[in-house]
């Protein structure tokens, strides 16, 4: 139990031996399943590794009162560090887990020894979404397009999500179709679904008084950003231009990968990891 409500959390490996790796999925209110099942036997080599799933997300219960937040995600986190008894770890925050992970950086300093971003800019509101031109670009049809850009004109840019079919959708997250079928067919035997309570909740929050960046940017802290070159969720300006604002980052860029290397080019993904925890 954490903050009163029942987390599922796997740990893989002692959690003394290593500085563990905490893997924040993203979402908002995704899961970890298929992180876990594809990418998590070669990081696990690495060293201790934590999955948890976040309130109201995945096999996690979903808070009685309905709230979420970001405090209280980044205190959730923080309470299961505690449980675990973990001093310091590595965080791999995964699209919006990128946000999370910086957050709780941003809060808990003394906590972590390093940040791995991975499909995100972190978010910036000034900045413009990708998600429509993504869209438009991988749509097969002008039929398709017309939709999307009546749905943003409509209702902003998330309204994207509400008309594009599967097959739009999988061009856009992916840049091997083989790999979109084999994570579709993990979603499906996980029995999984993002409810999109905790994205509605937290659409509603107000927009930060300092900026995520500017915080994380006051931090002695090494940050590695992960980003595919065909990603048209985030994008590659935003990772590109973070690791030009924060003191100790790097960038790399997987050629072959959309929204997640982790997936598409496994093996070099977990090598990059390796090498910023210089792992021999």
């Amino acid at each position: 139990m954490v903050n009163g409500i029942r987390h599922w959390v796997r740990v893989v490996g002692e959690l003394g031996a290593a500085t563990p790796l905490v893997v924040v999925h993203g979402g908002p209110g995704g899961f970890v399943y298929d992180f876990e099942r594809l990418t998590g036997p070669a990081l696990e080599r690495l060293g201790p590794v934590v999955y948890y799933e976040q309130r109201g997300s995945g096999r996690s219960d979903s808070p009685y009162d309905g709230k979420y937040s970001i405090e209280l995600l980044v205190d959730d986190l923080e309470q299961l560090r505690r449980e675990l008894r973990i001093e310091r770890m590595v965080l791999l925050g995964i699209s919006f887990g990128g946000d999370l992970a910086a957050e709780f950086a941003v809060v808990h300093p003394e906590r972590v020894d390093g940040l791995i971003l991975q499909g995100t800019g972190l978010a910036e509101r000034s900045r413009p979404s990708p998600w429509p031109s993504g869209f438009e670009a991988v749509a097969a049809d002008d039929a398709m397009r017309t939709a999307i850009r009546v749905a943003v004109e409509r209702s902003g840019p998330s309204a994207v999500w509400d008309v594009v079919d599967r097959e739009t959708t999988d061009r856009f997250l992916f840049h091997q179709p083989a790999v979109a079928q084999r994570i579709r067919e993990l979603w499906a035997e996980s029995g999984l679904v993002n409810t999109g309570a905790m994205s509605a909740a937290l659409a509603e929050e107000p927009v930060r008084a300092v900026s995520l960046v500017d915080e994380l940017a006051e931090l002695d802290l090494p940050v590695l950003v992960l980003i595919g070159l065909w990603d048209r969720n985030a994008g590659v300006d935003g990772p590109r231009d973070l690791v030009t604002r924060l003191p100790r980052a790097e960038l790399h860029v997987f050629e072959n990968s959309a929204h997640f290397p982790n997936a598409e080019e496994t093996d070099r993904y977990v090598n990059k990891i390796a090498r910023f925890l210089a792992v021999p």
